[in-house]
């Protein structure tokens, strides 16, 4: 038993450790980051729109992206934009402002994008799944919100595109 809480006790403090020190690595490239844009001269009309911060925000959005590809955090229903915000090491303002910058859309709009590109994968693997069942499973809290973001995405209902699916899939087999 004691061997076992010290085992555990070791893991967890190697657990820490190798967090603290990803966390300082992060923190390191972005220094480095600033600190070579910080450098590159300023717009040609003389005005100090640092050129640094669209490359810090660009920055931010590549890993917010990677984050939600590699850990798919948006099929939760209650993920937030805080959630979002602490994965990546920065804060919700910064955050948002990344995500407006250079997606055109907000917080809620860009994690349903996510979530409509999921359920259209997870189509894909099971034509028999329905739309409620497609809504559940990617973190929308109801149909009506599933079947709104679908289309805004999409241009289309997701029994429309579903229908569409069906019928190639039929195709193909003929």
């Amino acid at each position: 038993m004691d061997l076992t809480i010290l085992v555990l006790a070791f893991l967890c403090a190697l657990a820490v450790t190798v967090c603290l020190v990803l966390y300082l690595r992060l923190r390191n490239k972005e220094a480095r980051i600033r600190a070579v844009l910080s450098e590159q001269p300023q717009k040609s009309d003389g005005t100090s729109e640092p050129y640094e911060l669209a490359a810090i925000d660009q920055y931010l959005y590549d890993r917010c992206c990677r984050y939600m590809t590699e850990f798919r955090p948006f099929l939760v229903k209650t993920f937030s934009l805080q959630d979002l915000a602490n994965a990546v090491f920065t804060n919700k303002y910064y955050l948002s402002k990344a995500i407006n910058r250079f997606s055109g859309k907000n917080f809620r709009q860009y994690v349903n994008y996510y979530r409509i590109m999921y359920s259209m994968d997870l189509f894909r693997k099971n034509m028999s799944l329905r739309i409620t069942e497609m809504a559940e499973l990617c973190g929308f809290h109801s149909t009506t919100s599933f079947n709104q973001s679908f289309k805004k995405v999409m241009g289309e209902s997701p029994s429309f595109w579903c229908s569409r699916v069906r019928k190639k899939q039929m195709d193909k087999l003929k």
